[in-house]
């Protein structure tokens, strides 16, 4: 078995890429939509968005594990949201490797397609 800095380091290069690809599923989108806050999804139980093991192939067998958590804004550190443009329909996303919790990342999603604005 691998020590657990390769481990962490294996979780952490694919972190920002499975939040990415978590965040334009249209199946994860929806899990995340219906996400309360702090409530959290685990890929152990729900699985990895579908193009993440097609785009990213060399991590089949890694047994990667990642959650996303639903946040509130006050619990998003300044350093990563200050340039966020933020409105009521924005969500706050923290995902993190399942084993290295305090590796996480953050993201703001508006859901809001905006297409009725220029039309």
């Amino acid at each position: 078995m691998a020590n657990q800095r390769i481990i962490k380091k294996r979780h952490t290069t694919y972190l920002g890429e499975f939040l990415v690809d978590a965040s334009q599923d249209e199946s994860w989108k929806k899990k995340l939509q219906e996400l309360k806050i702090e409530d959290k999804l685990d890929t152990a139980e729900v699985g990895f968005p579908s193009a993440f093991n097609a785009f990213f192939p060399e991590t089949v067998g890694m047994e990667l594990q990642y959650c996303i958590e639903r946040v509130n804004l006050e619990d998003v550190p300044r350093a990563a949201s200050c340039w966020w443009p933020v409105d009521e329909s924005t969500h706050f996303y923290m995902a993190y490797p399942a084993g290295f919790p305090q590796t996480s990342i953050f993201m703001a999603i508006d859901f809001d397609d905006h297409s009725d604005c220029c039309g």
